[in-house]
């Protein structure tokens, strides 16, 4: 799923008018830019009109935006006496971000600028078995490669990690992943700070989450769940589109919710009868395999391969929809969102989904309190790699704009 052009650039810039400046310039700076990058405005005229700036405090705005390579100016057509009105357009290549982010079994890597345009991509596949050792690794080369091939003259603001599993978000450690189970307490900060710092981790449904709010901030008023039903099962949380995120950094781990029904089931996480062990594809793919040999461990692959798979036909599958919506409907009851997206490969059946959509209706939430909106959508990379860069693109941008003078 790719947002469209003009929701990358309101992504970019959708927190520029909160940010704290200094002065009354560097504050018009931001305004001017907030035009540009928007596609509001297209020459120093209609700045200064949409701003209510004379004509000598726009040239001051403009010049600085244009000596800080943040804005391009290109000769117009000249209209009449005087000089020709130059075209303005933001400088999308003039600040990148790295972001490095699970893909099923590989570490994947993505180089974004202003316009969550992605420049260059690169993967490492990973091992099952892969430890500490291993991975770090690999993240380090990623990262390397990233910065390798970052176009002249682009500001680097820093590589931005995005995790599924248990993370320390404070202390910047990666504690577990269902993907890797030999890997343990990977300390990020100290594998990619000597490479390109500043080094940002988060959760990726965090950082999905953020970036679908941004892009919809109406579908997103109030309290909004997003729950990925996966190689994993977890969720996140956002008010009026800002992510719960505590400072530990665990959250929204409903997968490793414990069922009586699921007793004496080992989980990777080390505990027993985990949600995941009867509900997440690592758990239910060896089953879904003796009738469907070719199905992929591949989320992306699998979107296209289920809708296709009789899921329905099988007893597991009945169970897995059932615990999901029990622990889904019990979350509502804690946070009471007022919309809810679920992703994934198994809600793409569309079978399976209207079995769980009518099994969480059934679960209900509290006498007198409306129901959630509940909706699916495909998982999406381009909202996950975003919404992770944004946070250090936003913070370089600050930068930039904090450097003006009049």
């Amino acid at each position: 799923m790719r947002i469209a052009k003009q929701d990358d650039r309101a992504l970019v810039i959708a927190t520029i008018a909160d940010m704290p400046f200094a002065g009354a310039h560097e504050r018009d700076c931001a305004r001017a830019f907030t035009l540009v990058a928007r596609g509001a405005a297209r020459s120093r005229a209609e700045i200064g009109e949409q701003l209510g700036l004379r004509s000598t405090t726009t040239s001051r705005v403009v010049g600085d935006l244009v000596a800080r390579r943040l804005v391009l100016e290109s000769a117009g057509e000249k209209a009449g006496r005087g000089r020709p009105a130059g075209l303005l357009t933001a400088n999308s290549r003039r600040i990148g971000a790295s972001v490095l982010h699970v893909a099923s079994r590989s570490l994947a890597g993505a180089l974004v600028d202003l316009n969550g345009q992605v420049i260059e991509q690169r993967f490492a596949e990973i091992a099952p078995d892969a430890d500490n050792a291993v991975i770090a690794k690999a993240m380090a080369a990623l990262a390397s490669g990233l910065a390798d091939a970052m176009p002249r003259g682009m500001e680097h603001a820093g590589t931005a990690v995005s995790l599924s599993g248990l993370l320390d978000l404070k202390q910047k450690t990666w504690l577990m992943s269902s993907r890797w189970p030999s890997m343990r307490g990977l300390d990020v900060q100290s594998v990619l700070a000597p490479i390109t710092p500043p080094v940002e981790v988060c959760r990726n449904l965090d950082a999905e989450l953020r970036a679908r709010a941004m892009q919809r901030p109406a579908e997103h008023a109030g309290g909004a769940l997003l729950l990925h039903w996966g190689w994993g099962v977890g969720l996140a949380y956002a008010v009026d589109g800002q992510s719960f995120a505590p400072a530990g950094g665990s959250f929204g781990e409903i997968g490793h919710w414990r069922f009586q029904t699921l007793a004496g089931r080992a989980c990777g996480c080390g505990n027993t009868a985990c949600l995941e062990t009867g509900a997440a594809l690592w758990a239910l793919m060896p089953r879904l395999r003796q009738d469907w040999p070719e199905l992929s461990e591949d989320e992306a692959a699998l979107q296209a391969q289920l809708p296709d798979c009789d899921l329905m036909s099988l007893a597991e599958i009945d169970t897995a929809a059932r615990l999901v919506a029990r622990a889904l409907a019990n979350v509502c009851r804690l946070l009471f969102p007022a919309r809810i997206t679920v992703t994934g490969p198994l809600v793409a059946n569309a079978r399976l989904w209207a079995h769980f959509d009518a099994l969480f209706r059934a679960e209900g939430v509290m006498q007198g309190m409306a129901m959630p909106q509940l909706g699916n959508d495909r998982a999406s990379q381009h909202y996950e790699i975003y919404g992770a860069a944004q946070p250090l693109l936003s913070r370089a941008v600050e930068r930039a704009l904090s450097a003006t003078r009049g």
